[in-house]
């Protein structure tokens, strides 16, 4: 996103204190300490935000109270006074050069009282503080830019309630993506396909673009601009990298909906890994566990205190062997077994339409954090009229490494061949279930193919079928995913 200037003469209103609060009667002023959000500011980049504004993010976690109309006038032209030579104090008092901005804090004010502060989610209150500084400072320095504080609100709302219910998972793989520009050529971005999916006129969206990138630099340059790596992520509080996220989804509105394609995936039961933890006795195994004696061939495995009851009470030790009533000691090994789903992405000419490339990276997304969570394993392929070479992915990191790797040029490939697509996937599962520890495996479909289709549900073989057919309509794919079980959706 293009770095956004703020007019030199905006910089005492960028500068001085919002005059939007009530420090003076805001209880959580005593309770945070300032210098220890500052110093959080300075760990993740913002260090170059000033003190007033610190200011108002701490009293704002508290109730969030706005000063009126005729207190904003009053404190901003104290603020400029309390700057100004004794002589000049004087001269001000005919023209009033010390109310100059009481209109842009007035409008400030209007902004900030219609935000949705609540959704702004932090585990400790400096957390939330430091979030509300980024907002603070966002619609400050969109105010100066001439946006209009209904418009500054709503976008920032729209953000907020996007990102305020984004898992962990979900924020460390969306910082993983690489940019717009990457993912798509800006001569293929289609704003009418992208109307027709928000119900939207064309011109509007056009407009709203403009806005939103503009805000969303902002936003961006309140965190000094610069994208983080999640291995420090203990460094940034969630509630900041949410924010952080937000500014991408402002600019790139492919993002939003990938977002929107990732959510509604995790909606369907059918698509949701199955996930088992198992413990198996095992001569060599690196855990013991304790658990009632079944056969008198584990004598040998009872505990200690079982023969010392030999000796103190006899009978007693004899009617509790006879009813099996001791606990024995076993070896035994961990064993998780996974899902294992096995992905077959288009990645045909077609591709570069609309926004499907983000469908069905959402698609791959939503796959990738069942591995995140560790309940999964993941095979994929990309394919047109061949089929490429497959990732595994089974840990996390490689997941990230993944997504950082994809690029609109992935998506320049020839016609789509499904029917090739659909057998070589089932033929790579085979090859690949024996050595997995993982559940009745399952083949997915991204594609915006509608070609006919002669796999017949016997080759499938056990295998469930997912299909997600993208801006198109395909019926023979999508019964045969219903014949077998699967999740298929078309016109994504």
């Amino acid at each position: 996103m293009s770095q956004v200037h703020v007019a030199r003469k905006f910089r005492d209103f960028i500068r001085f204190h919002t005059h939007i609060t009530y420090p003076e009667s805001s209880e959580r002023r005593q309770q945070i300490n300032t210098a220890e959000v500052v110093k959080k500011l300075d760990a993740i980049g913002m260090g170059h935000v000033h003190v007033p504004i610190i200011w108002d993010g701490v009293h704002l976690v508290d109730e969030g109270r706005l000063a009126g109309a005729n207190e904003i006038e009053r404190r901003v032209r104290l603020t400029y006074r309390m700057r100004m030579w004794k002589l000049t104090t004087w001269i001000d008092e005919v023209f009033s050069w010390s109310a100059r901005d009481v209109d842009l804090y007035l409008q400030l004010a209007q902004a900030l009282r219609e935000v949705d502060f609540e959704h702004i989610k932090g585990r400790t209150d400096v957390d939330r503080a430091i979030a509300n500084i980024a907002i603070i400072a966002t619609a400050k320095r969109s105010i100066a830019q001439g946006i209009p504080p209904d418009t500054i609100t709503w976008q920032i709302n729209w953000a907020l309630k996007q990102v305020g219910g984004l898992e962990a998972d979900e924020v460390e793989l969306l910082e993983c993506l690489p940019d717009e520009s990457m993912l798509k050529s800006a001569d293929k971005i289609d704003h009418e396909q992208m109307s027709r999916d928000r119900g939207i006129s064309s011109i509007a969206l056009v407009e709203n673009i403009d806005t939103r990138g503009k805000i969303a630099s902002l936003f961006a340059d309140c965190f000094g601009g610069v994208r983080r790596e999640t291995e420090k992520k203990e460094t940034h509080p969630l509630s900041v990298r949410r924010l952080d996220v937000a500014s991408r989804l402002l600019a790139e509105p492919g993002m939003e909906a990938l977002l929107r394609i990732s959510r509604i995936a995790n909606e369907y039961v059918a698509f949701q890994p199955r996930f088992e933890k198992k413990m198996t006795p095992a001569v060599d195994g690196d855990q013991t566990r304790m658990r009632m004696m079944q056969s008198y061939d584990e004598l040998p495995k009872l505990a200690p205190a079982a023969w010392a009851l030999k000796v103190a009470a006899p009978k007693y030790f004899r009617y509790r062997l006879a009813t099996k009533s001791f606990m024995v000691r076993e070896k035994i090994k961990r064993s998780d077994k996974k899902q294992f789903f096995y992905a077959m992405l288009d990645r045909s000419k077609s591709m570069q339409q609309g926004e499907r490339i983000y469908k069905l990276l959402a698609i791959l997304l939503n796959r990738l954090r069942a591995v995140g969570r560790r309940e999964a394993i993941l095979g994929y392929s990309f394919f047109d009229s061949v089929v490429h070479e497959e990732v595994i992915v089974r840990e996390v990191a490689e997941a990230r490494e993944e997504i950082r790797r994809m690029h609109y040029e992935f998506f320049t490939g020839d016609d789509t061949d499904i029917n090739l697509a659909l057998r070589e996937g089932i033929k790579r599962i085979k090859n690949l279930v024996d050595d997995q520890e993982s559940e009745q495996p399952e083949l997915i479909i991204v594609t915006d193919g509608d070609h006919g289709i002669n796999v017949r549900p016997d080759e499938l073989k056990g295998i469930m079928l997912h299909v997600f057919v993208v801006e198109e309509r395909n019926d023979d794919l999508i019964k045969l995913a219903h014949h077998t079980g699967g999740v298929a959706l078309d016109g994504l």
